[in-house]
């Protein structure tokens, strides 16, 4: 197979001599007081083959599972970016349909729905093959963006396999979360004297939307790098870009043994098409309502206009939850997971660690 770096595979630009057979793990520890795992392997969800990878050096850590935003881009091969978080939890990254790894495995295959409820019910699937590899009776459920209303919902469904939920760019309300992030984008964009930004949101307007170009308009000058980062946000995406430039090693578990070559960046845009509209109607005080029996806690970018912030603590305000914690990350804005996770992995030890096992 030929050596490709992990900027490539984030790119989508993977490649192999054919399609991926059906793969066992490559390496995967014992599950004892002294061993941990690092795995990854395709495993039948719901009658769709999905890649799950399950790392950590201690089976007595909690468990924590990760479900990535988007959607239409995992998470899988940036491993290495958690490899931190291995010494205190079993991280499990999970490549949604028509996502990373999974949508590799079935291009041009009838995956069924793409609806949030059809998201949820995979993640539970996921949830409880995860719960019967690592012995765990509880996990974590950890959401970025997309993955956020994925996991709060799963968290207020099945309150019985989560110890915890964590929500970062959390989102709880498409319309008005839409409109906000639009305004917030405009009058940045005013402030700084973009008349480019100025004239494409103003031409499309505030959501919603009826096409993914008006949409994009909209996500372009609320992320960067239509929307300038802040100084240590412009650091530490470049750290992470050099980062994500290095080879990968050859024997590493958290990707298949042969990967079918697709253009990701396409799959991306085709994904946001279809499934666009299906996020901005999520409304989580409608739908999920604010009673939770698990503990919330919400770790949020300073600068995150995508998904403002702001609507995430007005929500946060009203749930009566076992424990809950609003939490702002400085310097951040929607990309907490790539430039920002040790001080994800901060919050996770003081504020949700302790109340775990």
């Amino acid at each position: 197979m030929k050596t490709l770096t992990r900027r490539q595979f984030g790119l989508g630009l993977v490649a192999a001599a054919g399609a991926a057979a059906l793969a066992a793990p490559r390496f995967a520890l014992a599950n004892s007081a002294s061993h941990g795992f690092d795995e990854g392997r395709y495993i039948n969800i719901n009658g769709v083959e999905q890649w799950i990878t399950i790392r950590g050096r201690d089976a007595r850590n909690p468990v924590v599972v990760f479900l990535h935003g988007g959607p239409g881009l995992g998470m899988a091969s940036a491993a290495p970016l958690f490899a931190d978080w291995e010494s205190r939890y079993t991280v499990v990254q999970w490549d949604q349909p028509r996502s990373g790894f999974t949508q590799a495995r079935n291009v041009d295959r009838d995956i069924g729905p793409l609806t949030l409820e059809r998201f949820t019910a995979d993640a539970l699937a996921v949830v409880n093959h995860v719960r019967k590899t690592t012995g765990a009776k509880r996990v974590v459920l950890f959401g970025h963006s997309w993955g956020s209303q994925i996991g709060l919902t799963l968290a207020r469904r099945h309150p019985e396999v989560a110890s915890a939920y964590v929500g970062t760019g959390q989102a709880v309300s498409g319309s008005q979360g839409g409109k906000l992030g639009y305004e917030l984008a405009l009058d940045a964009a005013r402030k700084r004297n973009d008349t480019t930004a100025v004239a494409a949101l103003e031409k499309v307007g505030p959501p919603p939307y009826s096409t993914v170009e008006e949409f994009f308009v909209r996500q372009q000058y609320a992320n960067p790098p239509g929307l300038p980062q802040s100084p240590i946000e412009k650091e530490r995406n470049a750290a992470m870009a050099r980062f994500m430039s290095t080879a990968l090693p050859a024997n590493a578990t958290y990707i298949p043994a042969e990967v079918p070559q697709y253009d990701m960046i396409a799959n991306f845009i085709d994904t946001q098409k279809l499934l666009f509209q299906e996020s901005e109607k999520f409304e989580a005080a409608a739908t999920l309502g604010y009673r939770y029996r698990v503990p919330i806690y919400f770790f949020e970018g300073e600068n995150d206009i995508n998904v403002p912030m702001s609507l995430a603590r007005e929500y946060l305000e009203r749930v009566e939850a076992p424990r809950k914690a609003f939490r702002v990350i400085p310097g951040a804005g929607h990309n907490t997971m790539g430039a920002f996770h040790a001080e994800l992995l901060a919050l996770f030890d003081s504020e949700v660690r302790p109340h775990v096992t």
